[in-house]
């Protein structure tokens, strides 16, 4: 009965280990900087992340006590200057976070206003954990992205129509048809017209591209026309969700109640500039567009990627 009893025990142990170690599985595309955990999608670079699943940006900052000092007041110091030092490394990792194919945040900063204020919110960070080992204080904080959406969203440009085979606009012939117009001919009997199918969302699974997360991007069809981007949204709801969710698992982002009953689900057919903006086919783009709902407006969109 003893030796079951050990066994029993062992088992347990060996159960919770595993449940532990495979809780948090993590995967990193060495081409984009994305992390994918079993929970969400992540850009990660050396000062900082972006949470794009649950929409925030995360950085650590750490100091040393100052010589001579013990205590509360050790303590009280270390944390002022771990409070510095993530507020310095947000700033640094800020500076990268891809905005749409075209600019990341360090042209938007080029604006005065856009950087006073970022460096506002910067400065009233919201610090989510704290550990002090007796020298030095080590500090985690984040930024909700909703945050910064509402910085920019004033500044990223519309759409542009992008012709991937030539890259300009299509030659056009002019030309004047100067035949006598035809005898007019009696009304037809207009053909009775087919109800519109209701679709109430878009998915897009872009898992087997080099695809990078941004705050903004566009969806064309294979022609270069716009089936989706902020041109097609209602703002106040870009500033509530963001322009997509990210997922990713294929199956999960179908079934999700943001895009549920009746979502499209189109894979990429190949992305655009720096990796950002996806086109997705024709057949899929109709259906976009031919939706009796403009799921469009209510940003209803979830991006699958690795």
């Amino acid at each position: 009965m003893k030796i079951c009893r050990i066994l029993f025990a062992l088992l347990l142990v060996a159960s919770v280990l595993l449940s532990s170690a495979s809780a948090e599985f993590v995967e990193v595309d060495q081409t984009t900087g994305t992390t994918t955990t079993s929970n969400s999608v992540v850009t990660q670079k050396e000062k900082g992340l972006v949470d794009w699943t649950n929409n925030y940006v995360e950085a650590t900052g750490m100091a040393v006590a100052p010589t001579g000092t013990k205590g509360a007041q050790a303590k009280a110091l270390a944390r002022r200057g771990a409070m510095l030092d993530l507020q310095r490394n947000l700033l640094e990792f800020m500076v990268g976070v891809q905005i749409d194919a075209q600019t990341t945040m360090e042209d938007f900063m080029a604006n005065d206003k856009v950087r006073g204020e970022i460096h506002g919110i910067i400065r009233n960070v919201e610090a989510i954990s704290g550990e002090w080992d007796g020298e030095s204080y080590t500090i985690k904080g984040r930024i909700k992205l909703g945050q910064i959406r509402t910085v920019i969203a004033p500044h990223i440009p519309p759409a542009p129509v992008v012709y991937p085979e030539v890259g300009a606009t299509p030659d056009v012939e002019i030309y004047v048809d100067d035949t006598p117009a035809p005898a007019p001919r009696a009304p037809k009997k207009s053909a009775p017209k087919k109800s519109r199918a209701r679709y109430s969302g878009l998915v897009i699974d872009v898992r087997h591209l080099p695809y990078v997360p941004a705050m903004s991007f566009n969806v064309y069809d294979t022609k270069g026309r716009p089936v989706y981007g902020m041109n097609f949204v209602n703002q106040k709801n870009y500033l509530q969700s963001g322009i997509c969710a990210y997922f990713n698992n294929i199956n999960v982002a179908r079934g999700d109640v943001f895009v549920s009953p009746s979502p499209i689900v189109a894979k990429a057919v190949r992305l655009g500039k720096n990796n950002v903006d996806i086109y997705i086919s024709n057949s899929d783009a109709a259906k976009v567009r031919s939706s009796s709902y403009d799921f469009r407006k209510e940003c209803k969109v979830i991006i699958v990627s690795r």
